[in-house]
Order: C-alpha cells, then structure tokens, then sequence
C-alpha cells in the first residue's frame, strides 16, 4: 500500500514525464511566454471581432454568446496560469497589463485579489477556509441554488462570501500600500458584479446599447462562468478530507454529458485534478498529456466521474 507521499510523487513524476516527452516532440512548446502573448491577443482578437459581426447584425445573439464565451475561456485560462507566474516571470508590467485587460473584458474579480485566494486554494483545498472554492458552491448540498449561483456570480457573493469569510479570518487581502490601488479595484469589481442585473432591467425598458452589451459581454461571461463553476465545484471535494493530501483533494469528470458543460472552460473537469498534483503547467499541455495522467491518477484509486458527490454536499465518504 502505497502513501499518500508516495502516490503524489508516482502521479507527479508522470505527469513531469508526459510532458517532457510532449516538448521533445514539439519543441516550439520551449517558446511559452511567446505562446501565452499570442493566444491572449487571439482571445481579445475573436471577441472584438465577433462583437464586431454582431452589431453589424450578422450574427445572431446566441452566436456571439457562444463564440465569445469560447474565446473569453481561453483568456480565463491565460489569467490562471498568470496568476501562477507561469508567462513574463521577469517582466511583471507585462504581466499586469495581460491581467488587466482580461479583468476588464471577462468583467469578474479583478485578478490580483484571485491571484491571493486562487493560491491560497491550492494551500487549503478542501477545508473551511477555501475561500475560492466555497464561493461557488463547494459544500451545497442544494443542487438549485448551486446552479443559480454559478450562472449568476453576484447570487454567490451575497450567499457564499459571508460565511466562507468567517471561516477565514487571517484572509487580509488589503495591504496598507497599495490601498489606494486596491480601492478602485474593488470599486469596479462592485460594478461589474451589478452590471447584469441593471443592464437587463435597462434592456427589458427597451435600451438597445443595454442588450448589445449583454450579448457581447455579460451573457457569454456568466455562460462560461456557470460551465466552470459547477464543474469545478463538484470536482472538488470538501469538509472530510485531510489537509494537504492532495490524493483526495479532486476527482475526474469525464463523463460524455459533461461535454456541453466543458467545453466552455477548456474541459476544466477531466484535466483540473493534473494542476493540483503539477501546478507549473501551461493550461494548452494539460489536454495534450491527459491520457498518461489519468492513468497514473487511476493507479493510485483517484476517483473518476463519482457523481455521488451532488447528494453527498462535496464530501468524499463512501461512493
């Protein structure tokens, strides 16, 4: 029987293996910063340019909705990797300006707040304080709510947030110099949280620019958010699993009738779980060496597809 050392080492030498193997093969992969500049220009690319078509009226809203909801994933996935360091590690200013304009078009949490609880999830997956993970639904056993909450970001704030924070009571996330940076930060954070609901009620009065950016923006933003949020919130488990064994932390989704839910997050539930046992990974190599991770993770008793996990709030127990 082996450890829990032992199977995280076994899992993460596969995976360090797969994709040494992958660069080999390819070795334009070596070009990372210059992969992730290009692919955040593309992302911004096809949003401007699906807009673009839409308010020339010649594509439909439920086009847009999806193509820009694609194109934004892949800007979700840029900033992930951001905020693990992973592109410009010398040049912050870059990475500021990449944060920046992803902050703005994906119209969500400014990414240097994430940037604190995304890492600190990776410290606490799982437990009380796992602030990332408890704001969309981690531990919910009421399957309507988890899903209203995942399409609708600022229903999980209201509901979520408040006790995920007593949970956390050393979470500090203002530091005294950047005060003045960080208070304007949260300003447009309150107002892109509140920017759907007063959009569409100036759409249902009939204001068209009000419609225009719903489609462009805040529609194919909760789409794509709801998709990851749900997939990731029951990837996780919660509430009954030892701190730091990261063996017990995820489980693979794979299931075929996920797919309308992953595509829209860069199939976020079959591949999340190679990020935590590997976090210094690109997000474009973790689709190309899943198969050798998975089946790594399965040698080691990782749970796969364990849809129990709805009635059971999260909690790893018994399948």
């Amino acid at each position: 029987m082996l450890t829990s050392a032992e199977k995280i080492r076994y899992v993460q030498d596969a995976i360090a293996r797969a994709e040494r193997a992958l660069r080999f093969r390819w070795p334009v992969l070596r070009y990372q910063n210059a992969i992730g500049l290009a692919l955040w220009v593309v992302g911004f690319a096809l949003v401007i340019a699906t807009a673009a078509l839409y308010l020339e009226r010649l594509f439909p809203a439920w086009v847009t909705v999806i193509a820009i909801a694609l194109a934004v994933s892949v800007l979700h996935e840029l900033e992930h990797d951001l905020i693990h360091n992973l592109y410009f590690k010398s040049r912050a200013w870059v990475q500021h300006a990449m944060f920046t304009g992803i902050w703005l078009v994906k119209m969500s949490l400014n990414p240097w707040t994430r940037r604190e609880i995304h890492l600190r999830h990776h410290r606490v997956s799982g437990q009380e304080d796992d602030i990332e993970e408890r704001l969309i639904g981690l531990g919910e056993k009421r399957v309507w709510l988890r899903v209203l909450t995942s399409f609708l970001p600022l229903m999980a704030v209201l509901v979520y947030l408040p006790p995920a924070l007593r949970s956390a009571p050393d979470w500090k996330p203002f530091r005294a110099d950047w005060f003045r940076l960080w208070r304007w930060r949260q300003r447009l954070d309150v107002l892109f949280a509140i920017a759907p609901v007063v959009l569409a009620v100036l759409a249902v009065q009939g204001a068209g620019w009000a419609t225009d950016v719903l489609v462009v923006l805040v529609l194919p933003n909760l789409l794509r958010h709801g998709c990851l949020a749900l997939l990731s919130s029951y990837g996780h488990y919660y509430g009954d699993i030892p701190e730091h064994d990261v063996t017990m932390q995820n489980q693979i989704l794979r299931h075929p009738l996920l797919w309308p839910l992953q595509l829209f997050c860069w199939n976020f539930g079959a591949t999340h779980i190679i990020h935590h046992y590997y976090t210094p990974q690109p997000f474009f190599i973790r689709p190309l060496i899943r198969r050798e991770a998975w089946r790594a993770l399965e040698a080691v008793g990782t749970r796969v597809n364990d849809f129990g996990v709805i009635a059971r709030a999260n909690r790893y127990g018994q399948r």
